[in-house]
Formats: C-alpha cells, structure tokens, sequence
C-alpha cells in the first residue's frame, strides 16, 4: 500500500470517528435534557421519594456521559487534524482536491460548530 493510500485510508477512519462521535454526544446531551426535564416533573408532581431519588441517579449517569464524550471527541479532531496538517506537508504532494482530505476538512467545521 503507498503513503497515498495509506493516509486515504486514515483520514476516512479518522473522519468516521469524528462524525460518530459528533452524534454520540449530540445523543447524550439530548438524553440529559430529557432527564433534567423528567426529574423536574417527578418533584413537581409531588412523586414518591424513591423515584425521584432514581431519576436523580439516572440524570447524573447521563451527565458523567457528556463531558467523556467530550474528551473522546477533542482526541479524535485533534487526530484529524493532525493527519491533515500531515496530508498537506507530505512528500510527494497529497492532492489537495482529494475526497478524502475534503471529507475530513468538512468534518473538522462540523465539529467545530
């Protein structure tokens, strides 16, 4: 396999773990919001102890999620990054126009929204 190649087939592994983990943290967000608002309703109905204090332990397992995905993620684009700082400085030339490269250029603006 060439250096070509290789790096091609880096930057689409790399760029498939950014935008996966650009969902898997959307998802846990969304799954904390839920939870706060389930809790919130729990101790607005009056709800039994019990339930409330197992919403409670719900919502924290969710929120321990958020900034582990987070942490994953900062890796993940800065391994990209990487590779396309490597892709642009390589030897012979990488093409610039490559699908590749452009994918993972996108990828890192989608993870930096």
């Amino acid at each position: 396999m060439s250096d070509t190649q290789a790096l091609q087939k880096q930057l689409r592994i790399k760029s498939g773990v950014v935008e996966r983990l650009i969902k898997e943290l959307t998802v846990y967000r969304k799954e904390e919001e839920a939870e706060v608002k389930r809790v919130e309703k729990l101790k607005a109905e009056g709800a039994e102890g019990a339930d409330i204090r197992q919403a409670e332990a719900v919502l924290k397992e969710a929120q321990k999620m958020v900034p582990d995905a987070q942490t994953r993620m900062s890796a993940a684009v800065q391994e990209l990054r990487d590779l396309v700082s490597l892709a642009k400085d390589s030897e012979p030339p990488f093409p610039q126009d490559d699908e590749m490269l452009l994918k993972a250029k996108e990828t890192l603006e989608k993870a930096e929204l």
